[in-house]
């Protein structure tokens, strides 16, 4: 493998050299989702495999990439949880834990990370290829799934994919058409015809309409005037339809269900066909499977150790379903009807100890994998409750204030935590005044390997709500999205995403640091849901699960205790 990576320096080092317009003519680009991507430095051949270093190579498909020196890993993961781990000089790769091989090993070029540009896409689901005649690497979501329903007069069309996707949507007469064009998506799907005599549309036909740029095309044959609108999921790729004839009273979602979330493209349920486990050493993993893509919430229970998996709007066709284990650290799977109105499918897994688990959601079906996370008993948490004592923080429009929100959110964390076996550091653990520059120190002189602070948003617009997490330096980009993609689909409210900001817990700290902001205590309902128990324990699980998740990829730093 240090030939390998000698051998690519070389190359690169050729390349980076010529400095000239004919040296910038023999590089490759590298086009992700239409853009082209400015690279740090130019890209390499070799091997027939295009490396490319990391930096900003994979936000254009909504993912993120970083890399820790500690172990040499590069961790690459996107908004549906798919997380790459892979190392320099091995083409040893993990896929949501599971083994995979990568046909060129990333290397450390100067101060680049380079990695093998198809191969890692692939990884993500992505479609990549390299195109000698133009001397590029194309890289497309993949469209894997459309499923449409008819509810109430209006035809909903759950498009699923694997990154982000342009819509763009057009009416063509003799025939009357609606076109609905993903642009630079590649089509995945077997069936391309899909009748529906109904809401205005005889049928869908989809077809792969052109390359170069990639455009998938979705027909709408039609026997009337129809309109469409165009929802996505923020915390998936997941593209909603909804076609309705023109003048009808819009579709209205059902209650609990938000526009652009999977719940929301449809009244009518989905049926949930099977559950199955499959071992894999001391865990394994869940099988769901149903006739659509699926809307569900995790819930996790102590005494004895349990997660749940509720799938909402769903029906379970089999009735009900016990799979005994009796593992290492599974000891049963049990699925049923949960509620009938609406109708919720349940699935329980008890566990004889705590857990990480990852979800993956493809058409129409979900996997959970399992896992041990015993490596992450080696880190230090530290965790901040921001405010306390004379500084109250933000406080709402009813009075609540920000520092005992926060304080009693971090401390259901630190329970959650210390359960997995994971050693915490509070930096305040009670309604007292801590100096804003003490806190990263503290947990620096404590040897903590990570930092979340804790808060509640405020904003001068009451309209604003949301939860959103802040960092600043590249080891914690992971770190923040894992978190925030947690807050994102257990709160139920809007998930503003991961932002960069210069806040002094974040600038003066040299581990990997975040601030997340729960929900905002300036917007009534979001402090009247702070004022919820139920919700801050949600709060608590998700940011929990963020961390866990995170320190399942990234190793104790040697000089940690």
């Amino acid at each position: 493998m240090k030939f390998v990576a000698a051998a690519l320096l070389a190359v690169a080092a050729s390349w980076m050299l010529a400095g000239s317009a004919a040296g910038q003519a023999a590089g490759v680009k590298v086009v992700v989702n239409g853009v082209d991507v400015p690279l740090a430095v130019p890209a390499v051949v070799f091997n027939g495999q295009v490396m490319a270093p990391i930096a900003g190579l994979f936000e254009p498909m909504g993912a993120i990439a970083a890399f820790y020196e500690t172990d040499r890993s590069i961790v690459v993961t996107n908004r549906v949880r798919t997380t790459v781990v892979f190392w320099l000089n091995e083409t040893a790769a993990l896929v949501n834990g599971q083994p995979r091989s990568l046909p060129v090993a990333p290397a450390l070029l100067g101060s680049q990370v380079f990695v093998p540009v198809q191969a890692t896409f692939a990884l993500l689901g992505a479609w990549a290829r390299f195109d000698e005649t133009d001397r590029a690497v194309f890289v497309n979501s993949q469209i894997t799934g459309i499923t449409p329903q008819v509810s109430a007069g209006a035809l909903q069309v759950a498009v699923d994919a694997t990154g982000p996707m342009q819509v763009e949507t057009n009416v063509i007469s003799n025939p009357d058409r609606l076109v609905v064009d993903f642009i630079n998506a590649t089509l995945r799907t077997q069936e391309r015809l899909y009748a529906v005599s109904d809401a205005g549309v005889d049928r869908i036909r989809t077809a792969q309409f052109q390359v170069k740029p990639y455009v998938s095309r979705m027909v709408f044959d039609l026997n009337q005037p129809v309109e469409v609108s165009i929802t996505t999921a923020p915390t998936s790729y997941l593209v909603t339809l909804q076609v309705r004839p023109k003048g009808s009273a819009p579709w209205q979602a059902p209650e609990g269900a938000s526009k652009g979330s999977p719940l929301g493209r449809s009244a009518n349920p989905v049926k949930v066909t099977g559950v199955s486990f499959q071992p894999d050493g001391q865990a394994g993993r869940i099988t769901v499977d149903s006739t659509g893509s699926m809307d569900y919430k995790i819930r996790e229970f102590m005494f004895p150790d349990r997660l749940a998996i509720d799938v909402q709007n769903a029906v379970f066709i089999p009735v009900k379903r016990e799979i005994s284990v009796d593992g290492t650290s599974v000891v049963a799977v049990r699925a049923a009807q949960f509620t009938a109105r609406p109708p919720v499918t349940r699935i329980v897994v008890t566990l004889k100890r705590k857990l990480n688990y990852i979800i993956n959601q493809s058409a129409g079906r979900l996997t959970i994998d399992l896992s041990t996370n015993t490596a992450a008993r080696g880190h230090l948490v530290a965790i901040d409750p921001g405010h306390g004592g004379e500084d109250p923080g933000a406080v709402g429009p009813s009075g609540l204030r920000e520092a005992d929100v926060v304080l009693d959110i971090a401390l259901r964390v630190r329970d959650l935590l210390a359960h997995d076996g994971i050693r915490v550091l509070m930096i305040r653990d009670s309604d007292t005044t801590v100096d804003l520059a003490d806190r990263p120190r503290v947990a620096r002189e404590s040897g903590s390997t990570i930092y979340v602070s804790i808060h509640a948003n405020a904003s001068p617009r009451a309209a604003v709500n949301g939860t959103e997490t802040f960092f600043l330096t590249p080891q914690s980009l992971v770190l923040a999205q894992m978190i925030q993609d947690e807050l994102g689909v257990v709160l139920g409210i809007p998930s503003r995403g991961i932002k960069t900001a210069n806040f002094v817990v974040l600038r003066d700290n040299d581990i990997p640091s975040v601030l997340v902001e729960t929900a905002f205590i300036s917007h009534a309902d979001d402090e009247l849901r702070l004022r919820d128990q139920a919700f801050r324990q949600h709060v608590a699980e998700a940011v929990h699960h963020g961390i866990v998740r995170f320190l399942a990829i990234y190793p104790v730093p040697q000089q940690a205790p």
